[in-house]
């Protein structure tokens, strides 16, 4: 598994859908009942996916950028068959397993709620190098939000980096906290199994 910012997370990507994207099902797939969608910002572009029995990752960079050399990346992990956890756990489970080789490491407590009655937590999470080890920078921060799905667990994250000049967090300047925070908000898991269910990126508000 590829490295983003925490150790152990996959970034994912899905394709354009006018104003949101669902997951880049091939075309002979046949698309599951129950699907995460989330908004492709402009700018940004596939670069990477992949598939196994157990989740499907894909992963979106600015256009320019590699996977070496970015300053921010979006992505979405779907675990297959993933039931009965509690996203806030989870959170934390990131959370700590980030703290533990970041120097200087801050975050909020990871907020939960219910989702058209999906669990889901957001959290955000910073970290500062005075001499950042080979492929990381000076200051980095993530916002993460996961959703238990009736059958999988889906991820999106959104990363920053950058260099040691003053640069301020994501969230910190209002403009592009204001682009996080609409990104974040359109991330929804749909189910077309159930009559009734919202769901803005099926034209279904």
């Amino acid at each position: 598994m590829r490295r983003l910012i925490l150790p152990a997370l996959l970034l994912l990507g899905s394709q354009v859908c006018g104003q949101a994207c669902s997951p880049a099902w091939a075309q002979n797939d046949v698309p599951p009942a129950e699907q995460i969608f989330a908004p492709t910002p402009p700018g940004f572009k596939l670069t990477d996916s992949k598939i196994d029995d157990k989740q499907r990752v894909f992963e979106f960079l600015p256009e320019g950028q590699t996977a070496k050399s970015w300053t921010e990346r979006i992505g979405i992990v779907v675990f297959f068959g993933m039931k009965g956890r509690n996203p806030k756990d989870l959170a934390s489970a990131l959370q700590n397993e980030w703290r533990a080789s970041c120097p200087a490491f801050s975050s909020n407590a990871p907020e939960q709620r219910l989702e058209k009655n999906y669990p889901t937590s957001i959290t955000t999470m910073a970290c500062s190098y005075p001499e950042p080890p080979p492929g990381r920078m000076h200051r980095e921060f993530v916002m993460a939000k996961i959703v238990q799905g009736a059958d999988s667990l889906y991820l999106v994250q959104r990363a920053w980096r950058g260099g040691p000049e003053y640069a301020p967090l994501p969230l910190t300047d209002k403009s592009t906290g204001d682009a996080w925070a609409k990104f974040f908000s359109q991330v929804e898991v749909c189910d077309t199994r159930l009559r009734g269910q919202p769901c803005a990126a099926l034209g279904k508000p």
